[in-house]
This record gives structure tokens, sequence and C-alpha cells, in this order.
């Protein structure tokens, strides 16, 4: 009886692992063809699969160890027939594998990064987490990780039914215990490691191409270590004594200035924020980008005060959109956008402006309560929300909700309202959503469905400012353009997926004229808030970069823990994961980068 019940937890344990090595990796590996997996050669799938085998053998040893109680409280109580319920444990585990390959390999097209804790913040709002998907991409997955589960299931209940449980008492009451602590031993061995320290998704990271990386990465070990993480967040960054990370952090972030260059012939000028989705510099001819996907904001660019050298602060709308508003640096392994008790302690460009008289409101086409984003507006200053429920059901055409132009069209008809009614002054921020997958426009000039979308949004941006141009309204405005994020066309950890557009334009503008200053997104509100001369050191992480204090510019990017350093010496782009710099190392660079996100998560627990 002790024979057949190690055998069967040492063969419940060898058959999760060829799970992860026959079935998961290669159903990881193949989907992704197109995002890395047809560069991978042999030797590359040798290394991938060495060096998240160390991760593939701790999962394994989580998921035996429920198989390896059940069996010794069986040794135990030989009468209590094992079966039935090993049989549940490997149904429930079969469909939870079964959802995380799935889901893993699906997303990662996307995401760019391995699954983890934050997938069960978007969860917490399923019609929106999957607004971006057609009916037909969810019924096949969902039939393919039914076919999954049951493939799954047939692999791990094969000792089940080739082992018979018998229901005899046998008097091996001394070698039970042995042998049960032995294997157990074994087990723990696997799922801590044979090093001083415990496993950690670091154990997998060997490469300096993330693909690797990440499909060697076991999804379940990531999901499991990431969420045991996620809430404590001034323990996951302590690079430094404090009393270093203060030295090195406190020269970084000048929140004060003594004069600031202007730009404005009015010091409260009516103020539209428009916020493009995903609209990377990857896009724009003028910051190195594509020719022909937006040669509207090219050409527009030539009009305003242009920063060549602006980086987002994260590569999500809900952390890219925290960054322009409230100057806060986005978290690489959080949201800060889901924790309403501390988005209420962010300062908000529209909260200082309602200090000084102005009428706030943000307008976004889609689903405005998504990933909380309604309570973040509210809590940023904003007084009035405008989403797809303020327009007519006709007119919600696209999977997220009312198209680029039919917003645009109301922004414009709301200004000219507000002109007429002289309402001033008063702040508007416009998020756009149709160049966010699936990027179902109305509008075809490219072939490519992605480029064509984001061309698409560029032909409402150039036309609304051609329009609002020829009005009176234009005379005392200022627009300021950015993007929320990159776009990832390009890796999500390369230097250059952060680069963004950052615009000011409009009637309230003195002259038109390039800055070529490193600055972040976060430095946004600082910046505008300078040129009205209205204080903000609240703003910690905001910069006003036309003040006399900026005399370091740099540039700070988080991507799925790990971030980006940019300086006039070059970029480091650092995976905390892996503990070291995946491009441009540099001491100097991580040195700064580490103390800046250190800072940031002491900060983050605090609020």
């Amino acid at each position: 009886m002790i024979k057949k019940g190690i055998i069967y937890i040492i063969s419940h344990l060898a058959l999760c692992l060829a799970i992860f090595l026959f079935i998961q990796k290669p159903i990881f590996l193949l989907y992704n063809w197109q995002h890395g997996g047809s560069q991978c050669t042999f030797s590359d799938l040798t290394k991938i699969y060495y060096h998240g085998l160390p991760l593939d053998l701790a999962t394994a040893g989580y998921l035996t160890i429920i198989p390896f109680l059940i069996i010794w409280i069986y040794l135990v109580f030989p009468k209590l027939n094992p079966r039935k319920i090993l049989m549940g444990y490997d149904g429930i585990i079969a469909l939870l594998l079964s959802i995380i390959t799935l889901a893993d390999a699906s997303l990662y097209e996307f995401w760019e990064f391995k699954l983890d804790a934050t997938v069960f913040l978007y969860l917490d709002d399923p019609k929106n987490a999957f607004a971006s998907v057609s009916l037909a991409y969810i019924a096949i997955r969902v039939l393919a990780i039914i076919i999954l589960a049951g493939i799954y299931f047939l692999v791990l209940a094969f000792p089940i039914r080739k082992i018979e449980f018998k229901q005899t008492y046998q008097r091996k009451w001394i070698l039970t215990p042995i042998y049960m602590i032995l294997l157990g031993g074994c087990i723990f061995a696997m799922i801590r490691g044979v090093r001083i320290w415990p496993n950690t998704p670091g154990r997998a990271f060997y490469s300096k191409t993330a693909f690797h990386n990440h499909a060697a990465l076991n999804p379940l070990f990531n999901i499991a270590y990431t969420t045991s993480r996620t809430e404590k967040f001034d323990d996951q960054f302590n690079f430094f004594p404090k009393e270093k990370c203060e030295l090195i952090y406190a020269p970084l972030f000048p929140t004060k200035g003594n004069t600031t260059e202007h730009y404005l012939n009015t010091s409260r000028p009516n103020i539209l924020v428009i916020v493009l989705e995903g609209f990377g510099a990857v896009f724009i001819e003028n910051l190195g980008g594509m020719k022909d996907v937006a040669p509207n904001f090219n050409r527009i660019s030539e009009e305003g005060v242009y920063f060549t050298q602006c980086y987002c602060s994260s590569f999500r709308t809900d952390r890219g959109i925290v960054s322009a508003l409230s100057g806060y640096l986005a978290q690489p392994t959080t949201s800060i956008m889901r924790y309403s008790h501390k988005i209420h302690t962010l300062p908000g460009l529209p909260k200082s402006l309602k200090n000084y008289g102005y009428e706030t409101q943000a307008l976004y086409g889609g689903d405005i309560t998504f990933f909380n984003m309604s309570d973040y507006f509210i809590a940023a200053g904003h007084d009035k929300l405008v989403s797809q429920d303020n327009f007519p059901a006709s007119e919600r055409t696209t999977k997220w909700g009312v198209p680029d132009h039919t917003a645009f069209e109301w922004l414009y008809q709301d200004i000219q309202q507000k002109h007429e009614q002289q309402k001033a002054p008063w702040y508007t921020t416009f998020l756009t959503i149709s160049s966010h997958t699936p990027f179902d426009v109305p509008y075809h000039r490219l072939e490519d469905v992605k480029f064509n979308a984001f061309a698409y949004t560029d032909s409402c941006f150039g036309d609304f400012i051609d329009r609002i141009k020829t009005t009176p309204a234009w005379d005392d405005l200022l627009i300021v353009c950015t993007a929320d994020h990159g776009f990832n066309h390009q890796e999500i950890a390369s230097p250059d997926f952060p680069h963004i557009p950052m615009l000011l334009l409009g009637g309230a503008i003195k002259e038109p004229c390039k800055i070529d200053k490193i600055m972040s997104q976060t430095d946004l509100p600082a910046t505008v808030l300078g040129q009205l001369d209205i204080p903000h050191e609240e703003f910690i992480f905001s910069r006003d970069v036309l003040a006399d204090t900026y005399i370091y510019p740099f540039a700070f990017n988080t991507f799925n823990n790990g971030f980006n350093f940019r300086d006039s010496t070059g970029c480091t782009v650092y995976d905390n994961t892996a503990n070291r710099a995946l491009y441009g190392k540099d001491e100097n660079r991580e040195e700064k980068g580490k103390a800046i996100l250190q800072t940031l998560y002491d900060d983050l627990s605090s609020r």
C-alpha cells in the first residue's frame, strides 16, 4: 500500500512536469510564433527549457502537495478510498491549467509580459476586459479551454486508473511516516529550489531577449508569486538603506522653480488636454516614426510648442492617465487606479485649476467605469464626466463605444457652446479610444488594421484642429496633446517604446518652437501649471521642464516589473525580475532608477 501511494505521488509530480514541458511551453511558443517564437533557434529552445525547469519543477511540486496529503491520510486511514477525491482535484487542476495556458499564450501578443497578478485587476470588470475581442474570439478560446482541460485531465488521472487503492489495513506504522517524510522533503526541495534563497520568477530570466525569458517562466508560478506580493508595497523594492536612497533621489525631482520661461500670451487660457490612445512616437514622422500613419499630427506639430523628447510613464492606460494628470509615476507591479482610498490622496491638474476658478470635465467615449476610471477622474478634480452613456446607442458603433470622430464632434460643439455662453475659464480632459485593439474604425486608408486605426485617430485629430482654428474659441485656447503610452509595435521593454509626443497648441501660444529636453509624461502637470504661475509642489514626481530648476533632464518609465531610465548619457532598461539590465548597463543610471522606484513604492504604501 505504501509503495502504491509513493508511485502515485511520483507519477502525479512527473505528469505535472510533463504538461509544462510538452504542452504548455509548446503552445506558448507556437501561438506567439510571430511575436518572437519564430526567431528561436534550437539553442534558444534548449536554454528556455533549461532555465525554466526549476520553476516548472517547483510548480509541479506545489500541485502535488494536496495529493501528497491525501495519500498520507489514506495510508493512516485505509478505509478512506482517495480515488474520488483525487479525481476531483485533478479535474479542478486540469481546468485551471487549461485556462492559464491559453490565457497566457493569447494575452502575450497584447501585453508582451507573462501572465501575472495584474490579470485580476482587469477581471474585476469582465464586460470591459473583453470589450476589445469578438464573441467568436471568446467562443473559440472557451472551446479550446474545454478541450485542453480534457487532455490535461486524462494525463493527470492516468495513475488513478492504473493504481488500485485497497481498503485493507497494513501494520507499517513505523515505515509509513519515514517514507512520507522523505518524499515530502524531496517535494519541498523542488518547490524551494536547492539554493540558499527560495525560487522567484527571476530564476527563469537569463537572456537579454525578453521573449526567451517569458517563454521560460511558468505562468502559474508567476501568478502565485506576484499575487502573494501585490499589496506589500513598501517591502517590494528596498534596493538601498533609507539614507542612501534619499541621498540619490533628492536632486532628481525639483518641484519648485524660481523663474519659468513662458510660452503663453495669457495666464488663464481655456485648457483642453487630449490624450491619444497608444499614440507612440513610432507613428510620427518628425519623431523618427512612420511616414504615412499620422500626417496631420506631423503637420500640426509645427504650429505649437513641441517637446520632441517626451517619454511615457507606463505601458497601460490606467497608469498613463494617472501619470499625465496627477504627475504620479506608474508602478511596475500594480496600478494605483484600483485603490480608491489611494487615488483620492493624489493631486490632479484639474483639481489644481478648480482652485483658480476653472470648470472641469472629462470626456471618454467608452465605459468610464472600467477599471475604476470614473473614480479616478472625479478624484483628480473633474466635476463632469461624459462617456458613452451620454451618446445615443446608435453612435456606439465600436467594441469600446463611441468612435473618435463622434467624440471629437461632441467636443467641438461643447467648446463652441462654452464660448458662446462665455463660460471661462474651463478645463477638459479627452481620452480617445479608437486606436485600441480590436482597431475597428470607420476608416480605410492603410492595409494594416492597426496602423489604419491610428491613421483614423490622426485624421479625426487633424479635422478637429483645422475646424477649431477658424473659430473665435481658438484665441484663448491651450491644447495639450500627448499619449497615454507607446505602442507595442515595438517591444515594451525596449528603449524606444516609451517615446511619445507632447505638444502645446492653440491661440494661447505665443509662437511655435521645438524643445528637445528629455522629459517624462509625469512632467505635464507641473509644466502646464508653471505656465499659469500656479504652485505645483504637491506633484512630487512632476517637474516644470521650462523652469530654471530643471537642470538634469531625464525620463523614467516602468514596464512589467522593470524600469527604463534615460538621460543625456544613454538609456538603461532594467528588469527587476532578472535583477540586471537588459539594455544599456550603467551603474549610475541603474542606481538612480532604483532610488526612484524605491521612493515611489514607499510613497504608494503611505497613501
